[in-house]
């Protein structure tokens, strides 16, 4: 952040708005990583996490995919110049009108098997073949590796395959050649991730041989997580899970072949993200410091959902995560960069929303600061913007900028 403070305080004097800034650099690491480490994968940059066109352009740029979790995500993936065969489209509730959108522009992902025969309906009216994925909700634990699943309103239950098969059969205008898993997000243990892979492509070869299908790609899902809280977080082993991974798809290579994907989640664009707003007022009440912000949780939420949260469970830490609203209650770090730093004051950030939920972080210790003063949250890259309640209350939007490697600053 240091490097980049110049130009955040050029933004702020040029613009005058809380904003949002996405370093080209970080999202280059990290795909780098990815790619160098797992070059077994292709891997889909999971639109949802942040859309932002420059974004999406870049990931894309770099030979990635898209995860679409919606018909406008798979047009986002399209104009950023990303194939047909490279955009999965993925969701439950698929309508009618959002098939016919995508048909042609990506592969998509059934969720259930009222799906399939909607896909094929439509694929009949056209007087079209298509190719698509089934989603499965897979009998496995990731907390237990030898565990059940649970029910889920994502997919078709893995024991009701087998009996599906002479529907599966009947379907006269799809083909079913791929399989899409997803369990959790935001994991930190490589066992768990290489334990899930097994039982994934066990699933790809039951798919295989009992249903005999033929098995075109192998969706993993996303679930790489990335450190939120330094007290609490290890950081996934990256190097441990290449070489797991490289285990595992040598040992498979005899029983299935067939591209492997995994989604990146929040892995490429988390850490990238800066939000930034400004003091716009200082006071104080029955011992309690409040510095108030142009912009609280009508710019970034997820930093308020916490303290939401704390009101009504005191035992936070061992809340367990929902996400993408909520990770740990430590995720995001604060900074008061023009603050002193010699005098530290225990201070809440609220914003200026008409409610008393608009809170961005209580009692944290941070530089004294000054009305006027830049304040500036971390990890703010993805499920950030496109989350916070934007409209409410009809302030002025927050800003999106995205700073490519040669410090060029690109707007929204």
């Amino acid at each position: 952040m240091k490097n980049n403070l110049d130009v955040i305080k050029k933004l702020m004097t040029q613009y005058g708005e809380s904003f949002y800034i996405y370093d080209e650099s970080v999202i280059s690491r990290q795909v780098k990583t990815l790619s160098e480490n797992f070059p077994q994968f292709e891997f889909l940059y999971s639109v949802k996490t942040n859309p932002f066109a420059p974004i999406v352009n870049f990931v894309a740029s770099k030979g990635f995919g898209a995860d679409a979790a919606s018909a406008e995500e798979v047009i986002i993936g399209q104009k950023a110049g990303i194939p047909y065969e490279k955009i999965l489209y993925s969701t439950p509730g698929k309508t009618r009108k959002d098939i016919e959108k995508t048909i042609n522009k990506a592969i998509i992902i059934a969720d259930s098997y009222n799906e399939l025969l909607l896909i094929n309906d439509v694929a009949k009216q056209k007087n079209i073949h298509i190719k698509v994925g089934l989603r499965i909700n897979a009998d496995f634990s990731m907390d237990d590796g030898d565990g059940k699943g649970a029910s889920s309103k994502f997919g078709v239950d893995e024991n009701t395959l087998f009996n599906q098969k002479d529907f599966f059969d009947s379907l006269s205008n799809i083909k079913i050649v791929g399989i899409h898993v997803h369990l959790r997000s935001q994991v930190l243990e490589h066992r768990k991730l290489y334990k899930y892979y097994e039982k994934i492509f066990d699933l790809a070869v039951y798919c295989k041989e009992k249903l005999e299908w033929d098995i075109e790609f192998i969706n993993f899902g996303g679930g790489l997580g990335i450190v939120y809280s330094l007290v609490n977080d290890a950081p996934l082993n990256i190097d441990k899970l290449s070489y797991e991974c490289k285990e595992l798809v040598q040992r498979f290579k005899d029983k299935i072949n067939a591209r492997l994907i995994v989604e990146t989640g929040r892995f490429v664009i988390c850490e990238a993200g800066l939000y930034v707003t400004r003091i716009a007022d200082i006071k104080e009440s029955m011992g309690t410091k409040y510095l108030i912000v142009e912009k609280g949780l009508n710019g970034f939420l997820r930093t308020s959902i916490a303290e939401l949260l704390m009101d009504y469970i005191p035992e936070i830490n061992k809340m367990k995560a929902s996400e993408p609203l909520f990770t740990t209650k430590d995720a995001f770090e604060f900074f008061i960069p023009e603050g002193d730093e010699s005098s530290l004051e225990k201070v809440s950030i609220v914003g200026s929303l008409c409610t008393s939920t608009d809170i961005m972080v209580k009692d944290s210790m941070l530089p004294k600061a000054h009305i006027g003063d830049l304040v500036i949250v971390s990890k703010a890259g993805s499920y950030s913007y496109s989350l916070s309640p934007i409209l409410f209350a009809s302030h002025s939007l927050p800003l999106q900028f995205y700073m490519n490697q040669n410090y060029k600053i690109l707007i929204d």
